[in-house]
């Protein structure tokens, strides 16, 4: 992982590996074969809604430090996420997530007195801090890879959302139409892969631009494992299915 990229082609396939890499990790692991109970599921959803609150942080601070082209790429991928789609009948996406933990019996209130893991905290402040204080070609991967680790399309075997849903589904009885948060991310995350791509093609020149593209993306990478870890934990800690 250390070898020089020296192209947008080298670069695109560096990016897909490192997130299907996330995988083969102890974290992913764990979270990723943990039964899951109804409990067990409110822990992981109550504290995704943290990651979500975050990514919308993270977006405007590199939308803030960006190039004016890059920042009208920002403004459309998080239009939906933040208004929704009217079209479509769709809220916005921190109220997709309330909806879907209807389906394991929380209520919006939960949302709000439920505060955030010491872990998920200290997850979503090493984000911000690399979206706040980093050159925006290093912070821009540190929202765009956790797309790729999400995308069908480059993950083998599905994304991330794709795998918790079909947990969902198998263990918890939840077909994917009632789980609002996971099948928007299914599809739109496939289109959404895609803007760290986009963005390197109109700004990436030079080997030192590809090092810091790959640099804040290991590094959101890195602090994404140790935020499964804590959720994995978290879960584990809950009696499990009897």
């Amino acid at each position: 992982m250390d070898e020089m990229v020296r192209s947008l082609d080298e670069l695109d396939a560096r990016l897909g590996e490192m997130a299907n890499a996330q995988f083969d990790s102890p974290q992913y692991k764990k979270i990723l074969s943990l039964p899951l109970t109804r409990e067990r599921a409110q822990v992981y959803i109550l504290q995704r809604a943290y990651f979500h609150l975050n990514r919308r942080d993270c977006w405007a601070y590199v939308q803030a430090a960006a190039p004016f082209d890059i920042k009208t790429m920002i403004w459309d991928h998080e239009r939906e996420e933040l208004a929704g789609d009217e079209a479509r009948g769709l809220p916005d996406h921190y109220t997709l997530g309330q909806q879907e933990g209807g389906s394991v019996g929380l209520v919006p209130e939960d949302f709000v007195k439920t505060p955030p893991l010491d872990g998920t905290m200290a997850c979503c402040s090493a984000w911000i801090h690399i979206a706040k204080d980093r050159p925006w070609l290093e912070a821009l991967p540190v929202c765009a890879v956790t797309e790729i680790s999400n995308s069908d399309e480059i993950c083998i075997g599905g994304g991330f959302a794709r795998r918790m849903a079909t947990k969902m589904t198998n263990e918890l009885g939840i077909p994917l139409k009632k789980q609002a948060s996971n099948a928007e991310h299914v599809v739109l995350d496939i289109e959404h892969a895609h803007l760290l791509m986009q963005a390197a093609r109109l700004h990436a020149h030079t080997e030192a631009d590809f090092a810091l593209i790959l640099k804040g993306a290991a590094e959101s990478l890195r602090i994404e494992r140790v935020f499964k870890g804590v959720l994995g934990d978290a879960m584990a800690a809950l009696p499990g299915p009897v």
